[in-house]
């Protein structure tokens, strides 16, 4: 690299430094499995054969719709898709 003065000078580049992300602060709240019940569980899929396991309560499941096969140890749950929703009242009857 060539200085004001046109002379080569052999400086090193400086060296980029990474800066550590800041981390996301803990949430103060913390889930139970008692929130399971009352407001559903959050469930992952872990695994091919459909198989999902709820981040809150460690209970593992798989939708029969889904799955054919069910996996050993896991408990039926509908998902969303294979959930029947309660018949609505007829209207106009009396």
């Amino acid at each position: 690299m060539f200085n004001l003065w046109g002379d080569l000078e052999d400086t090193p580049l400086p060296q980029r430094t990474t800066r550590p992300l800041p981390q996301p602060a803990h949430s103060r709240i913390t889930s139970t499995s008692l929130d399971c019940f009352y407001y559903g569980h959050t469930w992952q899929r872990i695994g091919l054969s459909g198989e999902k396991r709820c981040t809150v309560c460690g209970i593992t499941g798989y939708c029969p719709g889904c799955t054919p096969n069910p996996p050993i140890g896991a408990q039926p749950f509908c998902c969303s898709q294979h959930t029947q929703l309660p018949a609505s009242p007829q209207e106009g009857q009396s």
